[in-house]
């Protein structure tokens, strides 16, 4: 049981902050969905499950997290690789692998393991510095799951996955030199990316994103529907169940790429003002906990534990309206789905570990 009386300000606005913006989940899940009252309880029993993990383990010690981090690792390489040759097909992607009727997308969890992983092996030396050596292994371990996401193919989550590790290379020191060497070899290799590893529909999806207008029935479709969306709620929204862009179907995805759309369309600026105080406190919470991390190993994970839940938000708004193309990145706590919830709650329970130990 959870005594609230024995728990820090940090973790009390940590975890209710968690709570509220789930729970708001759920309502504008109902709206998203056109009322489906069963896919709402669906989520709520994900949710629930999730919590509850997350709860199981921010008791656990975080020097047991790190013991077991290279099996982790390990096992979703294995889950990775098992997607790929008997992965359920949907639309010609295999992404998701069926447990007893509940499907699991390992490419959200990697999200999570990957700088549980880095973090695990940056913090083997007692060396703070990032090395050459020490770079050219953590980027064996970053593009190694990479590669299996890719064949899935999903490349918009293997950018993420690939942001998800530099940022955890960042944090543990890497050396400016290597940075800017990086930073040209990127600009160099980009040409490369567009020509031979973009397959076409990634193409025009950023073609899209430059002139939506030029296919607006068909990639551009999404970015149109969505910005007239975020637009037309104004100030203070069109009310609750009265989104006419959702209600009566205009928008994709609703329950999940773009349900930040549907929160626009119907709670306004308003709406989503109050959406990001309750982000901000969470970021805030977490990179408090950061800065009181007694460990060089708790300092990297927590890090870039904040760091990423702060990539997805930005991601998925800038997605919706039409700064980044659509790559279906999921918004926190807020979309429905269960690999990314269960990720982002693992995520936050290991920072109430790393909070307990501090």
């Amino acid at each position: 049981m959870i005594n609230f009386k024995n728990i820090g300000v940090t973790e009390k606005l940590l975890f209710f902050s968690i709570i509220i913006i789930s729970v708001f989940g759920l309502t504008l899940l109902y709206s998203a969905t056109n009322q489906d009252i069963d896919i709402v309880i669906r989520q709520g029993v994900r949710l629930s499950f999730c919590f509850i993990l997350m709860m199981i383990i921010g008791l656990i010690d975080i020097n047991k997290i790190k013991i077991i981090a290279p099996y982790l690792y390990l096992v979703c390489i294995v889950l990775l690789i098992f997607t790929i040759f008997w992965g359920h097909d949907s639309k010609g992607a295999k992404r998701w692998i069926i447990f007893f009727g509940f499907s699991l997308q390992v490419s959200e969890i990697i999200k999570v393991v990957l700088p549980i992983f880095l973090a695990w092996f940056l913090s083997l030396s007692e060396d703070k510095e990032i090395d050459l050596k020490k770079l050219l292994f953590s980027f064996a371990i970053i593009f190694l799951p990479i590669i299996f996401i890719i064949k899935q193919p999903d490349l918009g989550t293997s950018l993420i996955v690939l942001l998800c590790g530099l940022i955890s290379l960042f944090l543990g020191g890497v050396k400016k030199k290597h940075i800017l060497y990086l930073s040209g070899l990127f600009l160099i290799l980009v040409p490369l990316i567009w020509k031979f590893l973009l397959l076409p529909y990634q193409i025009q999806r950023i073609i899209t994103l430059i002139d939506p207008s030029s296919d607006p029935l068909g990639s551009g479709y999404h970015i149109i529907q969505s910005k007239i969306a975020v637009g037309s709620g104004g100030l203070f929204g069109k009310g609750f169940l009265n989104g006419t862009q959702s209600q009566l179907e205009f928008l994709p995805e609703r329950g999940t790429d773009f349900i930040f759309s549907v929160l626009a369309e119907e709670f306004g600026f308003f709406g989503i003002l109050i959406l990001f105080i309750f982000y901000f406190i969470i970021i805030v919470r977490c990179a408090h906990i950061t800065s009181k991390s007694k460990t060089y190993f708790s300092k990297i994970l927590s890090g870039s534990i904040t760091c990423i839940f702060l990539l997805l938000i930005l991601t998925n708004i800038s997605m919706t309206i039409g700064v980044l193309p659509v790559v279906g990145v999921t918004l926190p706590l807020l979309s429905l789905g269960g690999s990314s919830l269960l990720s982002i709650f693992i995520a936050f329970g290991i920072m109430f570990s790393i909070n307990r130990r501090n």
